[in-house]
């Protein structure tokens, strides 16, 4: 199923599927399927989109439940843990 509100999104930063695909390094069938639910994100891939849609996390989580959102791997770069960290504060304090 599309998600028409991302999509409308992307048109808004002049992207479509394929061309954020590429620079996020996925093929456009995995962008795709990340963007429709088929297959779920994954931190790293979150944190690309994010930065090159210049959007927050929360702005990403309006579009993508965080259930469909898988951890990496590997350790969260700084910047990702003090985002993390603000977005705790935040919710505390809200």
């Amino acid at each position: 199923m599309t998600n028409i509100g991302f999509t409308a999104l992307l048109k808004s930063k002049g992207y479509n599927k394929q061309r954020l695909g590429e620079v996020c390094g996925l093929s456009p069938t995995q962008m795709s399927n990340r963007i429709n639910g088929a297959s779920d994100w994954r931190w790293p891939e979150v944190s690309k989109v994010c930065e090159v849609l210049d959007i927050t996390y929360d702005d990403f989580a309006s579009f993508f439940p965080a259930g469909n959102v898988r951890p990496a791997q590997c350790k969260p770069i700084r910047e990702e843990r003090i985002d993390n960290f603000l977005a705790e504060l935040r919710a505390i304090l809200v």
